[in-house]
């Protein structure tokens, strides 16, 4: 199907998208090539707005149009299984109290596997066993559906506990 310019009086074919409005950015008028560029020269998306209006396309724009929050306002964790991320000043609103650490630095697989229990460094092995425990069984791919998202979780998981495991010599 051959789409004309719809620039009145123009036969050549319309190849070239431009958005009718403001509001609909996705509902096109087809120009050709001369007659697009003349079209994009005379549009402005911020025509009719005042500047309040105009500020808050902007900011909407910088996040693409997603909602954000401010760092550390979002106390659900339920949503990320494993963040891998510390806070040692408390900039995301911890206390900063990883800041420092005594004694012999943890090497970075045990640190990771720690994260990925969500717990601190203890010497309690039937702590890291029952917490084991829950996270296999809430990401068992049986227990989502076949989810491959749930297997590479369960992954993860078991390789976390196989470090775990090393520090407690089969006491658990």
């Amino acid at each position: 199907m051959r789409r004309t310019c719809a620039q009145e009086g123009c036969d050549a074919e319309g190849t070239h998208p431009a958005p009718r409005s403001r509001s609909d950015l996705r509902d096109y008028i087809w120009f050709c090539l001369d007659h697009v560029r003349e079209y994009n020269k005379g549009w402005n998306y911020f025509e009719g707005l005042d500047e309040t209006g105009m500020e808050e396309a902007i900011r909407k724009s910088t996040t693409w149009e997603r909602p954000s929050w401010k760092f550390g306002t979002s106390r659900d964790t339920s949503r990320h299984w494993r963040t891998g991320f510390e806070d040692p000043f408390g900039a995301m609103g911890g206390d900063g109290s990883s800041a420092r650490q005594e004694g012999p630095k943890m090497p970075e697989e045990e640190r990771q596997a720690w994260s990925v229990f969500g717990l601190s460094p203890c010497k309690d092995g039937q702590t890291v066993k029952k917490r084991y425990k829950e996270l296999a069984k809430a990401h068992h791919p049986d227990a989502n559906g076949g989810s491959k998202e749930a297997e590479d979780r369960l992954k993860t998981i078991n390789w976390a506990y196989s470090i775990l495991k090393r520090q407690f010599n089969g006491e658990m």
